[in-house]
């Protein structure tokens, strides 16, 4: 089998990533899920979009150290909830951000290289503009919550809003001081998603074989439609690999084996979600809300040892929203 198969599933894997790493969002607007659907990923800036980087530090801040790559993973910082000043400064510097959404030159002025190395595996910032990491951002105005400063002089700002149409996400963003400019500098999980309605939840186990192969095992092979449904991607204890779980919908009556051999095209590809969970034992929860129902597929495109996604050695597998019940 050539290579071309390998790479066209790194990059449709990699939607996932962007539409994460991205630090624009869609619309929550007053938080209603109806709201939520009919956002897109064309909304617009609320506000103007100050490049270079925005928003001088102020309270706590203003004693951060310079960021720099990989910093965070030395050790685990110790957080208490941030005070006024504090807040307010790193909660202008958030919707700054997101200001600047559709303005992948002004974006990339605003991260730091520890960010796009750890949420893209660039070098450089340089590299990540190169490889277009910063365009087609989705933007609007995502809810801010919580603002934590932590004792290695970052802040930790919780925010909440659609990665996909349907797929909700929380999670707190990591500003660090550059010069005497805030930037983000990394992003960690947030609080549980704020959203209220009728939930389904489904385990998924991500599963490696004895014979090499993997698995995707869903604890049902479909739910009913409802306002949410969760699905918990588990890798299991016994695992040794980093592990994803793709939702996507691919096109009435197609062979999920075009994925592999190319015959569905990538603009026929319905991208719903995506959670990653990169320590076995541990879990991550993809929260979906308003899914249709429908046919849709789960899949895993992380690379195993024969550099070959995880899906090409079975890491596969339907699952099905049905309609309730007339």
């Amino acid at each position: 089998m050539s290579d071309r198969p390998v790479l066209r599933l790194a990059h449709i894997g990699r939607m996932g990533l962007i539409a994460t790493s991205l630090i624009g969002s869609l619309a929550l607007g007053g938080g209603s899920m109806a709201l939520a659907q009919d956002a897109s990923p064309a909304a617009s800036p609320a506000g103007d979009c100050v490049p270079n980087a925005g928003i001088t530090g102020g309270g706590a801040m203003a004693a951060t150290p310079q960021a720099s790559p990989m910093a965070m993973d030395m050790a685990t910082p110790v957080g208490s909830p941030a005070d006024d000043a504090t807040a307010a400064a790193a909660n202008a510097a958030m919707q700054n951000i997101i200001n600047c959404a559709a303005d992948p030159d002004a974006l990339a002025t605003l991260v730091t290289p520890n960010f796009v190395f750890a949420e893209g595996g660039y070098a450089t910032i340089e590299e990540a503009q190169a490889d277009d990491f910063f365009t087609d951002a989705p933007l609007g105005g995502a809810q801010l919550g919580r603002v934590t400063a932590y004792d290695d002089g970052t802040v930790g700002v919780n925010i909440q809003y659609m990665q996909t149409q349907y797929q909700l996400l929380s999670e707190q963003w990591i500003l660090a001081q550059v010069d005497g400019e805030w930037k983000v500098d990394g992003v960690k999980p947030g609080d549980a998603p704020d959203v209220e309605g009728d939930t389904a939840a489904v385990g998924v186990t991500l599963q490696e074989n004895a014979d090499g192969t993997y698995s995707i095992l869903p604890g049902s092979p479909s739910v009913v439609q409802t306002d949410i449904v969760v699905l918990q991607a588990i890798n299991l204890a016994a695992n040794m690999e980093a592990h994803e779980l793709v939702v996507l919908q691919l096109p009435e009556g197609a062979d999920p084996a075009g994925l592999f051999d190319g015959t569905i095209a990538d603009a026929d590809i319905n991208f719903i979600g995506v959670v990653t969970v990169p320590v076995p034992g541990e879990s991550a929860d993809m929260t979906l809300l308003n899914l249709p129902a429908g046919q849709y597929t789960l899949v895993c495109f992380f690379p195993g040892p024969d550099g070959k996604p995880h899906a090409m050695n079975g890491m596969i597998a339907p699952f099905e929203v049905t309609a309730p019940a007339s």
